[in-house]
């Protein structure tokens, strides 16, 4: 069976790996010279590493992990304790440390406890209010989707303080939207996750670029068995055979046309809106896919003469737009620079800020960065790189769950794998690799049913 996979980024390259393993002729198609979508990386002029996002891997990502270490691919990352540490004007660092020794949920209550930006009351009303959560299930949270997490934070009795300081920042570093603005269902997802594993918090990076260290591996064990990664080839439209119910090729922006027996998209679910025929409108599957709007985000590197933070972890502030940020020269071993600072900005909510200049919008960071870490005044900035994304991963935003479609479509041989489709975890790079085995249980079930099969008269253009 011949599989055109558009879209090489997590989901992609999971689909493609699995499927060429079990001996489909595979052709991954990416519209970017980079592979790695949300989670790519490329080199300047300089030869420093400009990566497209922060990238921030938990415990909890079974999938990923397990789809890694099956693949020769386990020593990726470089692990961190599991800490959310936060910076502030008013209090410096502060950190919710996990306590290693305490059984699950005791050990994260116990590090909301010592938590010192928030008082005793603070505390108690949190530990409180989480307690439905922590000791609810799926089905629960699920049910929360209507609600954004500050309304339901507040009818809990948690209180403003403990979203202001630390939920607002949880959101953000989640899906770039504060509580006010994201599904309960988001947060609580992460929290459940966190209250019933023990390793679910701990917190890991790429050990540098995950383009060198995942993704050309990867295109190399594809390529290796068979399969065609080819980047630089962008979709533009579908083929359809509206009385076949089939889709009969992919049209490239150079003119040429790919066809095979299974089509999938990878792509985010803004990019598959743009090329869905519109015959398709007819299906409230595709038609739904409307209300699933990628946020924005914007991802700043700061190169500076001299180490600033001196933090080994990821950082996260209360009440600026610097979410959460890392001196990636400190948590990748391969970007060590010899004492000097590479500080990595996740810049969020980002909606009224990626319009500005570079200049104004590198002064506007410096300015946060500064309140944060006042020893930054004294650092000479040697340059800087900027990443706007308009649309990112989808927002989670109450009451548009509902919408996300299944991996198989009303199209017989057209299926769909991206953390926005239908899957129990969070728009991450695990949810893209959760939606990715599905599509593939899909693809394997059509097969088996027959719904599907081998068209042998389609040859290959372009």
């Amino acid at each position: 069976m011949r599989v055109i996979i558009a879209g090489a980024g997590p989901a992609g390259f999971v689909v493609a790996r699995t499927l060429v393993e079990r001996g489909h002729e595979v052709v991954l198609l990416e519209k970017r010279a980079v592979p790695g979508g949300k989670v790519s990386a490329w080199q300047d002029a300089d030869g420093d590493w400009i990566e497209s996002g922060l990238h921030v891997f938990f415990g909890a990502y079974h999938n990923l992990l397990d789809f890694l270490n099956r693949y020769g691919l386990g020593d990726t990352f470089n692990w961190k304790p599991a800490e959310m540490i936060f910076a502030s004007e008013r209090h410096g660092l502060a950190g919710i440390s996990f306590v290693p020794w305490l059984p699950v949920p005791l050990n994260g209550l116990a590090g909301v406890a010592k938590f010192t930006p928030l008082t005793l009351g603070d505390k108690l009303r949190m530990g409180l209010g989480l307690l439905r959560p922590i000791f609810g299930d799926q089905a629960y949270v699920d049910q929360q989707d209507d609600e954004s997490y500050a309304s339901w934070h507040l009818r809990h009795g948690m209180g403003q303080r403990s979203l202001d300081e630390v939920m607002h920042t949880m959101s953000l570093a989640l899906n770039f939207l504060r509580a006010d603005q994201v599904s309960a269902k988001l947060p609580l997802t992460a929290m459940l996750h966190f209250a019933h594993e023990k390793q679910a918090p701990k917190m890991a990076l790429v050990k540098g670029s995950p383009d060198t260290n995942i993704w050309r591996p990867l295109i190399r064990q594809i390529e290796g068995l068979g399969g065609r990664v080819e980047l630089g080839h962008k979709l533009v439209g579908i083929e359809y055979d509206e009385a076949a119910n089939r889709v009969t090729g992919f049209q490239l922006e150079d003119g040429s046309t790919v066809t095979g027996d299974v089509y999938v998209s990878a792509m985010p679910v803004h990019n598959l809106r743009k090329v869905l025929p519109a015959s398709w409108r007819k299906f409230a599957y595709f038609d739904n896919l409307k209300h699933l709007k990628g946020a924005p985000v914007i991802t700043m590197q700061l190169f500076f003469d001299r180490q600033i933070a001196g933090v080994d972890n990821l950082l996260f502030s209360a009440g600026t737009h610097l979410s959460v940020y890392a001196d990636m020269a400190m948590v990748a071993p391969e970007y060590h620079t010899g004492g000097r600072s590479i500080m990595q900005f996740v810049v969020a909510p980002a909606e009224t800020l990626i319009t500005l200049p570079d200049d104004e919008l590198v002064r506007f960071v410096m300015d946060e960065f500064v309140r944060l870490h006042p020893v930054a005044r004294e650092a000479r900035l040697l340059k800087h790189t900027i990443v706007r994304i308009p649309n990112s991963v989808y927002q989670a935003r109450p009451g548009v769950d509902k919408y996300r479609p299944d991996q198989a479509s009303p199209v017989s041989n057209f299926f769909l794998a991206g953390d926005y489709t239908r899957q129990h975890f969070l728009a991450s790079i695990e949810g893209a690799t959760i939606s990715a085995r599905r599509c593939v249980e899909r693809i394997t079930e059509a097969l088996a049913s027959g719904t599907i099969a081998p068209a042998r008269e389609v040859v290959a253009a372009g």
